[in-house]
C-alpha cells in the first residue's frame, strides 16, 4: 500500500475514534456466539436522516483545467481553460425503507438539503452544476431493492449503489466478534482508457457486541474502504497521455440494534484526492440517525 494512502486512512481511523457519541456505554459480550444481522422493517417503514458536512471551506471547490488536453489534429487554444466548480458544503438526505411482499426491502433516497457556496466569478459550468444540485431538493434521487441483509440487488449507477450500500449493507453470514469481511462498494472507476497502478483496502469488522442495561444487543461495526489509482489516460484521440491520480476513502462506525433489526447510528468520514485535469482535495463528515417520525413531504416525495 502506498504510504500516502496508508497515512490518510490511518488518520481518518484515528479521527473517527474522537467523534463524540460513538462509544456505546455498556459492557462487551465476551465469548459471544455468532449473530445474524438482518433488517426488520415494519409496515410503517423506517426512516433515517443522512447528513454530510465539509471539513474545510477550501475542500468545497473542484478545479478543472483542460488547458493541457490536446486532441489529435486540433490546434492549441489561444487561452488557458481553467475553471472552478463549487461543491456542496452541506447536504442532507432521507433514507426510507419499506417492506416488500417478497420479503425484500424497498429503499428510497430523498435529497432534503443542498447547500452550495456562492462565488463572485462563477463560471457557467459552475452555475449549471449548482443549479442541478439545488434542483435535487425534495425529490427521490435513488430507488433500490435490498435483501434483508442490505445487499443492493437493483441495477444502479456505481455511485448510487455505493451510497445505498454504505447506508444499509450488513454481513451476508452470521458473524462473531473479531470477524472480518469485505464491502460491496466499488469506489473508483477510472475507465477503459486508464493505464496505471492501484491499491485498495476493503475491511469491515464486527469489533464488539454490547449489551445495554435494558437487554438490547448492539453490534459495533467498523468500516475501512479505500482505493488509490496513479497513472495516465491513453485515449487514442489524445495527442499525448494525461497523467492523473485518484484516492478515495470511507472510514466509519455503525451501531446496529440486533433484536430490533435497524441501525442506531452510522458515522464517519469520506475523503477524495484527485490530481490531473480534475483537482479535488476534500474531506466530509457524515452521520446517519433515525428519522422519527418520517416527515410527510419525505413519504410523499416523487
Amino acid at each position: 500500500m502506498p504510504r500516502s494512502l496508508e497515512c490518510r486512512v490511518t488518520l481518518l481511523v484515528a479521527l473517527s475514534m474522537l467523534v463524540p457519541g460513538w462509544a456505546v456505554a455498556a459492557s462487551p459480550t465476551a465469548g459471544s456466539a455468532p449473530v445474524t444481522l438482518r433488517w426488520k422493517v415494519p409496515p410503517s417503514s423506517l426512516g433515517y436522516s443522512y447528513t454530510m458536512d465539509t471539513m474545510s471551506p477550501k475542500s468545497s471547490t473542484m478545479k478543472v483545467d483542460i488547458s493541457g488536453v490536446r486532441l489529435r489534429g486540433e490546434p492549441a487554444g489561444k487561452r488557458k481553460k481553467l475553471f472552478e466548480m463549487a461543491q456542496p458544503t452541506q447536504s442532507a438526505m432521507a433514507l426510507v425503507l419499506s417492506p416488500k411482499p417478497s420479503g425484500d426491502v424497498a429503499a428510497r433516497v430523498v435529497v432534503t438539503k443542498m447547500e452550495i457556496p456562492k462565488t463572485k466569478r462563477a463560471s457557467k459550468e459552475s452555475k449549471e452544476l449548482a443549479r442541478q444540485l439545488k434542483a435535487m431538493e425534495g425529490g427521490v434521487q435513488i430507488r433500490a431493492t435490498l435483501t434483508p441483509s442490505g445487499l443492493v440487488t437493483s441495477d444502479l449507477k456505481r455511485e448510487h449503489r455505493n451510497l445505498v450500500a454504505f447506508m444499509v449493507e450488513l454481513p451476508s453470514r452470521p458473524v462473531s466478534v473479531g470477524d472480518v469481511w469485505t464491502h460491496s462498494a466499488d469506489l473508483v472507476d477510472m475507465g477503459k482508457h486508464w493505464n496505471g497502478e492501484s491499491d485498495a483496502i476493503n475491511r469491515v469488522e464486527l469489533v464488539s457486541l454490547e449489551r445495554e442495561a435494558e437487554g438490547t444487543t448492539v453490534a459495533v461495526i467498523d468500516f475501512t474502504v479505500a482505493e488509490r489509482h496513479a497513472g495516465r489516460y491513453d485515449n487514442p484521440a489524445l495527442a499525448r497521455p494525461i497523467p492523473a491520480t485518484m484516492e478515495m476513502s470511507y472510514v466509519g462506525r455503525g451501531e446496529f440494534l440486533v433484536e430490533e433489526g435497524r441501525w442506531h447510528r452510522v458515522a464517519g468520514e469520506m475523503a477524495t484526492i484527485a490530481k490531473g485535469v480534475v483537482s479535488v482535495d476534500s474531506a466530509q463528515r457524515f452521520v446517519m440517525v433515525p428519522l422519527e417520525p418520517i416527515p410527510a413531504e419525505v413519504l410523499s416525495a416523487q
